[in-house]
């Protein structure tokens, strides 16, 4: 009795490092798509609420959680292509976002507090370390699974 063997689901799939490379580099660039996005929410924001004199961490912490509700949705359904809504994945989503954000702070208040940088220029300073640091983050731990 011949039997066809069947293909393997994409997510194991074996590819060649070529492939692999590109796969990895589409990943990366739909993250820094989904990312000016969440910068562009997340910045201008920030920056609104510090110009209204809101205490610049409460002011990054709720810029932040309105660009996180925006990053994982879009993350999770077009960058990472992880399917439909899990706890699970929201749960190691926000707990990545809640590390970065308490980075994000601790270096913002060194170069506000100790070089003196005004808050919007410290920001800006901080954000290409904090948004690498959360990419790496989320493709190998939150979405890792699932990445195809």
């Amino acid at each position: 009795m011949d039997t066809v063997e069947k293909p393997l689901p994409r997510s194991i799939t074996v590819s060649s490092p070529r492939t692999a490379a590109r796969r990895e580099f589409r990943h990366a660039a739909k993250y820094g798509i989904v990312g000016v996005s969440n910068v562009a929410i997340d910045f201008t924001l920030y920056a609104l609420m510090v110009s209204l004199g809101v205490w610049y961490p409460l002011a990054k912490t709720l810029s932040l959680i309105v660009a996180t509700a925006n990053g994982y949705t879009f993350n999770r359904l077009w960058t990472f292509r992880a399917g439909a809504h899990r706890s699970v994945v929201l749960g190691k989503y926000v707990a990545v976002q809640a590390a970065c954000l308490s980075t994000n702070v601790a270096v913002l208040a060194v170069l506000i507090e100790i070089v003196d940088l005004d808050e919007v220029t410290a920001q800006m300073i901080a954000l290409p370390f904090i948004a690498l640091g959360s990419f790496l983050a989320q493709r190998l731990w939150t979405f890792g699974y699932a990445v195809r």
